[in-house]
């Protein structure tokens, strides 16, 4: 398709975020009070070590685990795994070994130091890499997840077709995410009206699935507000950051469902 012409939320979709302001985040959720004050409130079940980076329950953690369909003995890909909190959790409730893949350094330093807290150094792994460019071997994992990390692709696309290269025949991708309530909801930006089934089967995936459920997308909006309710934050700079997030996506989160989307490598 001619530039020109091309898709414009394709468009959008191919201008990815920087690594350099990723660094930033992690390195300000590493070391925020604030951020963990919030997942204490917002979140209470979660188990303390996870210190997301993203939106996370105890719950849609079992729920991904589930749909992973894991056995110990295993290899987990992690894509766009930030500072490793899921993925290290998944990896010590079902016996996997995991390999992780963020752009961020600064994430894979931190997610390879907190290994330790999950028990599993020595079956975790985490590397520098892109979801579009993962450099890991074809056919090196028996499963993959990425938590609300797809959308940042430079290239969602070129994502999908990554993530099959290095699954294994019947492997399972389960990715969290959004999707509009209003199929191609011109109100929200590009990144949230991705049709994720649509796009999974051009890459060649199978038995695609969508999956949402209130609790999730509450937990969401939840995160948001205890952040605003938290006040002030002083030299906390990772609860600015998440604070500023919550007045920028709030307005707009009646507009979308969260979702587990789940898909096979044939």
């Amino acid at each position: 398709m001619p530039h020109d012409q091309e898709d414009p939320a394709r468009r959008e979709a191919m201008s990815g975020p920087s690594a350099t302001g990723f660094d930033q985040g992690f390195s300000a959720a590493g070391t925020s009070a604030g951020l963990r004050r919030v997942w204490e409130l917002a979140a209470p079940d979660l188990p303390p070590e996870v210190q997301p980076f993203s939106f996370v329950s105890a719950a849609l953690l079992r729920h991904v685990a589930r749909a992973l369909r894991l056995s110990p003995g295993q290899t987990l890909a992690d894509l766009g795994c930030g500072r490793g909190g899921p993925g290290l959790w998944l990896a010590r409730e079902t016996g996997v070994s995991l390999v992780g893949v963020d752009f961020s350094p600064v994430a894979i330093d931190q997610a390879t130091r907190r290994a330790a807290l999950f028990g599993v150094t020595a079956k975790a792994r985490f590397v520098v890499g892109d979801l579009t460019s993962t450099a890991l071997p074809d056919a090196q994992a028996d499963a993959a997840v990425s938590i609300d990390a797809f959308h940042f692709a430079a290239d969602p696309a070129a994502a999908a077709a990554e993530a099959r290269r290095i699954l294994r025949p019947a492997g399972r991708l389960v990715l969290t995410n959004w999707q509009p309530k209003v199929p191609g909801d011109a109100r929200l930006p590009a990144r949230l009206r991705i049709d994720w089934p649509r796009l999974l089967r051009g890459a060649g995936f199978g038995d695609v699935g969508v999956e949402a459920q209130p609790e999730w997308h509450d937990l969401y909006c939840r995160v948001y507000r205890v952040a605003i309710d938290l006040g002030d934050p002083r030299d906390d700079s990772g609860l600015a950051r998440l604070q500023d997030e919550a007045r920028r996506r709030l307005p707009e989160a009646g507009l979308t469902r969260r979702v587990v989307v789940t898909a096979t490598a044939p």
